[in-house]
């Protein structure tokens, strides 16, 4: 993929990151959010890239398939001394579009991503919605607190988000 064409040119001096799956803007927004795996650990090394990256679909009717493959990829990854970035942005037929960024959605899908063994953790900003838990709104007021709050989420900050 694109990476290919300059990896070469960017070797040693930028910490390369593969994304191993990716979307289609053709894909219908009606069909379950998915992606679809594009690339491997192996290509990452070939190209000699610092890391990996995966996104996965929290809430989705997908989302354990993309967990699972997540797991693998990670654990292969790890094997090599790869580090992993993890996507995680919910989305689903049970959660809504505002829930989509709630502060306490970003913060159980950052979680997940932690569990999983991502090293990064990549989210969208929470705001300051709630879509299913109860938090003290001065805890979230500021998105500097929300921040915050999703790090906590994260092994209490043991991962970087």
């Amino acid at each position: 993929g694109m990476i290919e064409a300059g990896a070469a040119t960017y070797a040693g001096m930028l910490p390369l990151i593969l994304k191993l799956n990716s979307s289609n803007s053709l894909h219908s927004k009606d069909l379950t959010s998915d992606q679809a795996i594009t690339s491997s650990v192996k290509d990452a090394l070939r190209l000699g890239c610092l890391a990996v990256g995966f996104t996965i679909y929290p809430g989705s009717a997908k989302c354990f398939d993309m967990m699972e493959e997540a797991r693998g990829i990670i654990a292969e990854a790890k094997s090599y001394g790869l580090a992993v970035v993890l996507w995680s942005y919910p989305r689903g037929e049970g959660i809504s579009k505002e829930g989509e960024t709630a502060v306490d959605v970003i913060a159980y899908a950052a979680h997940m991503a932690a569990l999983l063994g991502a090293n990064i953790i990549k989210v969208k900003l929470p705001t300051k919605y709630l879509e299913r838990e109860k938090i003290e709104t001065e805890n979230i007021e500021s998105l500097p607190k929300r921040i915050e709050y999703v790090k906590r989420s994260c092994f209490a900050g043991k991962r970087i988000v």
